[in-house]
């Protein structure tokens, strides 16, 4: 337990500087964008391709992913009922269906993994799962209820994981791992340095987010807002520790990987598809925003209760 919360020491204190350099606003007003850009394009594709061509792919592969995606789906699933019983409209119930059950695998997921479990093969395949499966379903649906879809070119959809430079490069060093190429030290030392960087960045921009967080929900939205955020922060840890402790009946420590890859918010690329087909946006943004404040009680919860 003193290992974890000293991982949580690291990481509050990294995310206080982001929180005060957003505050002085030292970097400027185009700074989250720029470190956002930074790390989903060179730091977290670099750090993946490290970690994920040197693990064994059972450990990358392993029941801990699986447990986060059906926890997830069943989220999306309880959601999609309300949705439509209540009649909140099948585009929005589509992304507050995503915002149920979607983690931040990535701007969170990450740095959380690497201080709290001391890597990240704990959330790779959450990440692969989210972003070459969900999204692309997710997208399709929306392209089709929106009709902002090109309804004779459907297939332009399963591009999207090849046009995420984090899944493609999962999937390289999947490949490499399988195929047994390793690359030499001179050759793998700029990648390790670059994927290094990620890391503190993002948890800087964790820090950032916090300060431009601002939590308006219309009156309409409230309700489905309220049960987004309550399967995401609360129903779904709940789902990963029955999953972990009583079907797979898994190690305490385990068990404990899981209900912290459960409790991690709302994946932001919900945010960002509600934003491009302009449904949903309260949902997706207050989730987003309340889950993320969230997640650091709901992890030292876990902490408490499981270890």
């Amino acid at each position: 337990m003193a290992e974890v919360l000293s991982g949580f020491v690291v990481i509050a204190a990294i995310a206080l500087v982001g929180l005060i350099t957003a505050r002085i606003g030292v970097l400027g007003d185009t700074a989250t964008a720029v470190l956002s850009k930074l790390t989903m394009t060179i730091g977290l594709p670099a750090l993946v391709f490290t970690v994920v061509s040197r693990s064994h792919l059972s450990d990358i592969f392993s029941v801990t992913g699986l447990v986060a995606a059906i926890s997830g789906i069943m989220m999306m699933a309880v959601f999609a009922l309300a949705g439509s019983f209540a009649r909140w409209g099948a585009a929005s119930t589509t992304i507050g269906s995503l915002a149920s059950g979607l983690v931040n695998s990535t701007n969170l997921g990450v740095p959380i993994s690497t201080y709290l479990f001391g890597d990240v093969t704990a959330v790779t395949a959450i990440m692969l799962f989210q972003l070459s499966i969900l999204t692309p379903i997710a997208l399709t649906l929306l392209d089709f209820m929106t009709g902002r879809g090109d309804r004779s070119r459907p297939w332009r959809m399963l591009l999207v994981p090849v046009r995420n430079p984090v899944t493609v490069t999962a999937l390289v060093a999947i490949a490499f791992n399988l195929l047994g190429i390793h690359l030499p030290p001179l050759a793998m030392a700029p990648v390790e340095l670059l994927g290094q960087l990620s890391v503190p960045v993002m948890l800087l921009l964790f820090g950032m987010s916090l300060m431009q967080a601002k939590v308006r929900v219309p009156r309409p939205d409230r309700l489905p807002v309220a049960l987004s955020i309550t399967l995401k922060s609360l129903v779904q840890p709940a789902v990963a520790y029955v999953l972990a402790r009583w079907v797979f009946h898994l190690e305490d420590s385990v068990v404990f990987v899981c209900v912290a890859c459960a409790a991690l918010p709302t994946a932001q690329n919900v945010v960002v598809c509600a934003t491009r087909y302009n449904v949903g946006l309260n949902i997706a943004r207050t989730s987003a925003i309340v889950t993320t404040v969230l997640t650091i009680p709901l992890l030292l919860a876990a902490v408490a209760l499981l270890t």
